[in-house]
């Protein structure tokens, strides 16, 4: 009863189109989904959507025929929202907040985001859009790479005429702390750093939509694999939610 949003990888969405047994026991999964989602009542205040993860969308986006006709087929299949991400790299990658903002190839990816969202739209699914930018910086960077990955993206939908309250936002909460800290933290200092960061997150997306809203946002809460987990404590991630909620 608290699933809302369910997405599938790719390649359990479109996979059976060739007809053969692997490919039908790939796609096994989502059609099992979507049939119990087609079968059973929705109920009108809590609804189940399907959603996808299209991983190769910068690709893609080069060639607008190609991500037009995949779009078109994910539609097809019944999909409602696609998620989208855009990893920026580290604070190295990117050589400070305002990069984002002044360097033109940061810029030509935010563009091409917002016009993937766009061909969501037109065909009647959300777009979900994950931005990956640094996020356990210290002394105030990770805010202000949060702030302006904001922006520019707020920018771009402008831009490009995407209707803001028709996106869902994505990214890691810019908690400014690295993952020993945060484990190390009392649990009621990790739940005020939680609702700190939330409500800053919230005021950040209200001015850079100047006012506008956006259907929702998911908190992205980081990695549990490899040598080096970045994941978020539980407590610190549900706090990050209710300080935004508390706000909105």
């Amino acid at each position: 009863k608290h699933v809302s949003m369910v997405a599938f990888a790719e390649h359990y969405v479109l996979d059976g189109d060739g007809g053969d047994e692997g490919e039908t026991l790939t796609t096994k999964p989502f059609d099992t989904f979507h049939k119990q989602k087609q079968s059973q009542q929705q109920p009108r205040n809590d609804p189940i959507f399907g959603g996808v993860v299209l991983s190769d969308w910068q690709k893609l986006s080069g060639e607008r025929s190609s991500i037009e006709q995949k779009l078109a087929d994910f539609r097809e299949k019944g999909i409602d929202y696609v998620r989208l991400e855009c990893n920026f790299g580290s604070a190295d990658d990117i050589g400070g907040a305002a990069q984002l903002g002044n360097n033109p190839l940061f810029g030509a990816r935010f563009d091409l985001l917002a016009e993937a969202a766009k061909e969501c739209q037109k065909r009647e699914m959300v777009p979900l859009v994950l931005i990956q930018v640094p996020w356990r910086e210290t002394g105030g960077d990770s805010n202000d790479y949060f702030k302006q990955a904001i922006k520019c993206f707020a920018n771009a939908l402008r831009d490009a005429r995407v209707e803001s309250k028709q996106v869902i936002l994505e990214t890691r909460p810019p908690i400014g702390v690295s993952t020993r800290e945060e484990r190390g933290l009392a649990g009621t200092m990790r739940i005020s750093l939680g609702l700190e960061t939330g409500r800053r997150m919230f005021d950040a997306i209200e001015e850079a939509f100047d006012g506008d809203t956006v259907a929702g946002f998911c908190v992205a809460g980081g990695s549990t694999k490899g040598d080096v987990p970045t994941a978020m404590e539980d407590d610190t991630q549900n706090a990050v939610r209710q300080g935004m909620r508390q706000l909105a």
